[in-house]
């Protein structure tokens, strides 16, 4: 009962010591968002959104928009509520009579001629016909699925960046330690490893193996 009292406690320590170095090194990486890190998967908005939305969104925030919604991105990358109601916002306010034919074409699935029809009589302030607002309508569902589909693909490869980083970073830190306190370097490597996948649910871990060692104490 003891080895097994002292094999679980040492299982206990070692997954909140990764949850602990998982933790902060998720921290640190949060830290250098300022840096290219902090742009990950930006790319995957401008591949989504194509030249013809691209174009609009210029239209709608100047030559420097680019700019505008990397600042956005870089601060908000994991809820994206900013950027996505910018994106939705430029490309509506950047529609004309003059790109429409080209937009709907691009999206497949708008009339060309009625969206730029629409969008003529949305510049000048007129009143839309129901065909007018079928067509923006479809228009607005069109580029609402691709902006979505864009911040959905560009978090994964923002996330699977981060998580990369600071999965290097955990080794790098875990191997240092290990070298410190002159224990196993393998150690320090596995801790390394298991430090990311453990942080979100370390906690829960350590709880299910103090659990176990009360329920192994009581028999």
């Amino acid at each position: 009962m003891a080895i097994a009292d002292a094999i679980l406690n040492n299982v206990s320590t070692f997954i909140g010591a990764a949850g602990a170095l998982g933790t902060a090194c998720f921290g640190i990486v949060e830290g250098l968002k300022w840096t290219s890190l902090g742009e990950a998967g930006f790319g995957q908005i401008t591949k989504y959104l194509g030249s013809q939305l691209s174009g609009a969104l210029q239209i709608a925030y100047g030559p420097e928009y680019e700019k505008v919604l990397r600042a956005q991105y870089r601060q908000d990358s994991q809820t994206q509520a900013t950027i996505a109601k910018t994106l939705r916002q430029g490309v509506r306010i950047g529609l004309t009579s003059t790109n429409a034919s080209g937009i709907a074409g691009y999206l497949g699935t708008v009339d060309g001629p009625k969206l730029a029809a629409a969008a003529s009589k949305v510049t000048a302030g007129s009143d839309l016909s129901g065909d007018d607002r079928a067509a923006i309508g479809r228009f607005e569902l069109a580029v609402d699925a691709r902006i979505d589909s864009a911040l959905s693909s560009a978090q994964d490869v923002y996330l699977g960046t981060v998580r990369t980083a600071a999965s290097f970073l955990a080794i790098l830190i875990a191997e240092g330690v290990a070298e410190i306190m002159n224990v196993s370097l393998w150690a320090g490597l596995v801790l390394g490893v298991v430090a990311i996948p453990f942080a979100p649910i370390a906690n829960d871990l350590v709880g299910a193996v103090q659990a176990t060692t009360k329920a192994l104490k009581a028999r």
